[in-house]
């Protein structure tokens, strides 16, 4: 009887944990002008509202980054703060339009385009949000190599998943850096 309720509450506690744990995967995909786009999904049971979107260049070894949330110029018309509901996705445009939005974030500090310069840079997306009734916010990464195949922009990732930050002293770190807008 012991190992009955044993099990019962085992069970009663994975789903209580499973409900309030947050999940976004952000991705690419090819659009029908074959041009790569980002996108992020929230896999998570329960809505997450979407606070910041960040966008960082690597380009050996230094990094350039910049609040992307907001429209910073006039061809710029969608903010990405807005709730998604579970297994609701968000597409955040082509990566070229993510490229421009953090270049234009920078305020001159790079070049105009970096992919022209460089041939292929590392470019990472992190979503800072807030998922279900919680109060504390939590944060998901992932990275992406930009390069030029022939004249065409082409996109793959750095790693197979996406990085969940929702506990920790990085989770703090990184929910810290990208309350600041730049």
């Amino acid at each position: 009887m012991v190992m009955v309720w044993i099990t019962y509450l085992q069970l009663l506690l994975n789903g209580i944990l499973r409900q309030r744990r947050s999940s976004l995967i952000i991705s690419c995909s090819v659009s029908t002008d074959n041009t790569p786009t980002c996108f992020v999904s929230n896999m998570s049971e329960g809505r997450f509202h979407i606070q910041n979107v960040a966008g960082d260049i690597e380009i050996d070894g230094e990094r350039f980054g910049g609040d992307i949330t907001e429209p910073v110029a006039n061809n710029h018309e969608q903010s990405f703060q807005r709730p998604l509901a579970d297994g609701e996705s968000l597409e955040l445009g082509t990566f070229k339009d993510l490229l421009d939005r953090v270049v234009a974030a920078q305020h001159g500090d790079m070049t105009s385009d970096p992919l022209q310069k460089y041939g292929k840079i590392d470019f990472y997306i992190t979503i800072v949000g807030i998922h279900g009734a919680s109060r504390k916010a939590v944060a998901a990464r992932r990275g992406f190599r930009l390069h030029l195949e022939d004249g065409s922009l082409k996109a793959s990732g750095l790693l197979r998943h996406t990085q969940q930050y929702r506990w920790g002293p990085k989770r703090r770190r990184i929910v810290e850096q990208n309350q600041v807008i730049n």
